[in-house]
């Protein structure tokens, strides 16, 4: 009877075990996994992190080579549907490849701030349907497939600021609504750059080498609310070059522009012009008059205004002098808001 007794024991004490070893093995299983992110093993050195919502966010900055980005997305990826892909400060990615993010497809694409040169032909493909921000902002890319723009149904936002495009790409897309061309190497923009994406919100093209704005550039983009053209090498602005669509904020600071046609700008209404850091001598008052009279403000700072007759129409009115910048200035620094207006009464 005590044999029975003791071989009873021991059964229970190794069923105890193996109860125990399934449970670590469930623990360390929870560890490894969370799901719906792939085995953190199969895809290291990426990590994937998952909120309460599901969404899959995926940041792949230590990857250390194109053949390890590669082989991260050849691994099982039980579901392929991501939310976001980081890769940032990367010194190793040079070519996004054709096939490289294998069946995963991203909401969020935000390549940053490496050494990234090309993105090839369909690299992106899987989030055609899919993407609506893509950003390579701060890298070298000089090649990028832009004639893929209209596959991409979802997207609104593409950020390529900051990278080594020598020419002015083609640009499609039905749903674009916000492109950031900042710090370039292109020294044109073609006439018809903006006319293939008709959606677009906002336009930022600053810190180029664009020298010339040729009519019609900006206008017939009936969604155009916010464009910055500053830092760039403009001289002049053409009559009909840029036209807003109710309220506008435009940005021509830091350029060398000495002139602005009559009709070169409308529809700003009450939004903003910064034209600081330029070359204006004179603000004719058929240029100016009719962005104040639609309550717009005026940036004119670090100009080299000349202050003479033709300025009475501005320092006579307190309306418009409300709505210029408080800190613009004649060409011997003295304030517009320091200057008597009775003079202009009575001189000019």
């Amino acid at each position: 009877m005590a044999g029975l007794h003791r071989l009873l024991a021991l059964l229970a004490l190794a069923l105890g075990s193996v109860a125990v070893s399934v449970a670590e093995d469930k623990a360390k299983d929870a560890e490894l996994r969370s799901l719906p992110c792939p085995d953190p093993q199969d895809i290291s050195p990426c990590v994937c992190t998952v909120d309460e919502q599901h969404n899959m966010k995926l940041d792949c900055s230590q990857v250390e080579s194109e053949d390890q980005l590669a082989q991260v997305f050849s691994s099982y990826i039980p579901f392929t549907h991501f939310h976001s892909l980081y890769i940032s400060g990367n010194q190793h990615l040079k070519i996004l490849r054709n096939g490289a993010l294998g069946p995963a497809s991203f909401e969020w694409i935000h390549i940053t701030e490496g050494v990234l040169e090309e993105v090839q032909d369909e690299a992106l493909s899987q989030s055609y349907p899919t993407a609506s921000h893509i950003n390579f902002q701060a890298n070298n890319v000089s090649r990028f497939p832009f004639y893929e723009l209209p596959l991409f149904t979802s997207l609104v936002h593409l950020q390529m600021q900051t990278n080594s495009l020598e020419s002015f790409p083609v640009l499609n897309s039905d749903t674009l609504q916000e492109i950031v061309l900042n710090e370039n190497l292109f020294g044109e923009i073609p006439l018809d750059g903006f006319q293939g994406v008709k959606n677009l919100y906002s336009i930022s093209v600053s810190a180029n080498d664009v020298k010339i704005l040729r009519p019609g550039t900006f206008t017939d983009l009936p969604h155009l609310h916010y464009l910055h053209l500053d830092s760039n090498l403009l001289t002049d602005i053409p009559a009909g070059a840029i036209g807003f669509s109710g309220k506008g904020s435009l940005h021509l600071q830091n350029n060398n522009i000495k002139s602005i046609a009559i009709g070169s700008i409308t529809g700003v209404n009450t939004g903003h012009i910064y034209l600081a850091k330029n070359s204006l001598v004179v603000l004719e008052e058929g240029v100016f008059r009719p962005f104040l009279e639609g309550g717009a403000t005026l940036d004119v700072d670090d100009n080299p205004l000349g202050c003479g007759c033709d300025l009475a129409w501005l320092i006579t009115n307190s309306y418009f002098m409300a709505l210029t910048s408080p800190a613009a200035s004649c060409y011997d620094g003295e304030l517009l808001t320091s200057l008597d207006p009775s003079i202009y009464v009575d001189l000019c």
